[in-house]
Formats: C-alpha cells, structure tokens, sequence
C-alpha cells in the first residue's frame, strides 16, 4: 500500500485529490495521514469528503477513516463501473476541487461517455472556479485527446453554494503529447464576468467589464457579463488570453467591501503578468495539468513552479516513480505511463 504524507510542502487538499485520483486510474490502493495538515482547518472538508465517495462508488472501494475532519484515510480500490452521477457536495464545496480528481479517472478508466451533475460552490475563495476551469483546462486538455463538456446551469458563491454544472467526459482514447513550452502572440483576450442577481442594479459586471476594456485597451478584449439567482451573494471574473500556442488564463473574486474596479485590476495584473513571463502555461493549469501530463508525456512551461505545482509532482512520483525532469520552468514527461 503507498502512503502518502498529506503535510509534505504545501500540505493541502491538493496531496489528497491527487492521491485519489491515481489510486483508481492504476488501481492502487494508499492511506494518506496528516490530511490538510497545514491548513486553519486540517482534515477532510466537504469537497474531500464527497471526492472519495464518489471515486468509491465508481470502483467499488474499501474506504476506512472516511467521515468529516477526518486526518487518516486507507482507500482500496476495486473493479471500476463507470456510471451517470448526480453529486452533491453541499453548501459551497468545490466543484472546480471535485473536477481535479474525478476528470481523470472517468477518461482513462470509462469505455463510454459519462455524465456528471454536481451541486456546490463554482466560485469560492482558494479553488480554482468553474469557469476558468471551462474555458482553460477544459480547451488545453483538447489538446492531448480528452473531450469533456462542462455546462453551467447556476453559479454558487460562499458560504451557502447552490452551484450547478453538468459535465460530460468522453474515453480518452487518442492520447497526444502536450506541447507548451512558448505562448507565441496573444490573438484574443476573452472573459466571462459572473455575479449574483441582486447586484445588477448595482452595475456590478457592467462596471468590471468597462474596467477591464480600458486597463487591456490594447487587446480589444471581448468580455460576456452573466447574472444569476444565487443563495448567497457574489461575483467575479475569469480572463484567458488565447495566444498562438497556448491558452493562459487569470482570475479574481469579489467581497463585500471590495469595489467591481478593484477586482477588474486585480484579474488583469495577473493575467499581464504571465502574459510578460513568455511561458506556455498559467501557473494554476500548469498545477492541474500536472498528473495529465504523466500520462501523455510532454513538456509544459510554467510562469512560475509554485509550492502546489511541486507538491502535486511529488505526489505523482509516489505512485510512478520519478518521471518528471524539471529545469527552470520548464516541466517535461520524456516516458509517459502507457496504460493500455
């Protein structure tokens, strides 16, 4: 049985999802201990919760330790049985944390297209959103081979979610190397700014879109603004640059106190900044694309190795051995694990 620390580096949900997400892709059974344990509030959350029920349910594992806050997990996958899923994580838990473990299994593993109805949070502090999930990941794993379709049906927003996607994922049958190492020239800046309904007559999305028109004038970017009945209050924005090789994106989250200009600022130094670094990839894909690219094999350049990036490399070598080479930002799989 592998056993996973869940305090090496950055010590987050991230050593957890990824661990889960191998385990059934190989069919390898692992205890993590010391779950989140350098967060404010270590153990499972939510969202963690709800990621090992489901993967148990599609392969009919032996779990030991499973319940709320819990710091010890033991998984034992069995025969996997790919199926239609309605999820529900409750409150505002993570769908966008829930798609970094589930998507990968379901396209190695399933020999049909699987449908996913998941209920939660699409935009909460700390998680990567739906959104830019939907139009970044989504768009670089089309590279390699894999088709999934993510559909918003409701936004959810902290503390009370309410969320709602619909998401399809295909067998991943033609597997591609992924090549980004150099961005090229930007093409297109392209957004999608999200907010609750009861912030329309405030001209909350409209204020942020004309905020970010003036500060990426240059670009001539073309952002869509939506409005949704939401439990709880919300908004934000998601911004991706579509260059001649690469696909980079950024996003920001509002608060109560924090004006829809200072949230457009914020988005677009992010997204600027890594537009300056040359590289191929946003440091949060490149965080997501790591267990991916185990798989496909490739080279990815990364604005910059972040501790989650590190951490989830040194998850993946758990479970692989040491397969990844890493010079400067450039990450590369010159002999990717070849599961047929």
């Amino acid at each position: 049985m592998i056993e996973i620390s869940g305090d090496y580096l950055e010590g987050g949900g991230q050593i957890l999802r990824t661990s889960l997400a191998l385990s059934v892709v190989l069919n390898k059974p692992f205890r993590i201990c010391n779950i989140r344990a350098k967060r404010p509030h270590p153990g499972l959350r939510p969202q963690h919760y709800t990621a090992f029920k489901v993967m148990a349910e599609l392969c009919n594992a032996e779990v030991k330790g499973l319940y709320m806050d819990s710091l010890e997990v033991e998984f034992i996958p069995r025969t996997f049985y790919p199926q239609n899923l309605d999820i529900d994580i409750g409150t505002a838990g993570s769908i966008g944390l829930l798609l970094q473990t589930v998507l990968l299994p379901l396209a190695v593993r399933t020999d049909r297209k699987i449908r996913l109805r998941i209920k939660g949070g699409t935009h909460v502090p700390k998680a990567i959103p739906v959104d830019y999930y939907r139009n970044i990941i989504i768009p670089i794993l089309n590279k390699i081979g894999v088709e999934v379709e993510i559909t918003i049906i409701n936004q959810g927003y902290y503390p009370r979610g309410g969320g709602e996607v619909v998401v399809e994922i295909s067998p991943w049958r033609d597997r591609r190397k992924l090549n980004l190492t150099f961005r090229g020239e930007v093409e297109k800046i392209r957004g999608v700014i999200h907010a609750s309904r009861g912030l329309a007559s405030a001209g909350v999305g409209e204020r942020m879109k004309r905020s970010i028109e003036e500060l990426l004038d240059r670009y001539n970017p073309e952002i869509d603004v939506g409005y949704f009945h939401t439990l709880s209050p919300g908004c934000g924005v998601v911004l991706w640059a579509e260059c001649e090789h690469a696909i980079l994106g950024a996003d920001a989250l509002g608060e109560r106190g924090k004006p829809a200009e200072e949230v457009a600022r914020e988005v677009v130094e992010k997204l600027l900044n890594t537009i300056s670094s040359q590289a191929g990839c946003d440091v949060y894909a490149g965080d997501n694309l790591i267990p991916w690219l185990a798989f496909c094999g490739g080279e990815v350049s990364v604005s910059e190795i972040s501790l989650h990036t590190s951490t989830n490399i040194w998850v993946v070598e758990q479970f692989l051995g040491s397969i990844f080479n890493i010079r400067e930002n450039l990450i590369a799989v010159n002999n990717p694990v070849n599961l047929i």
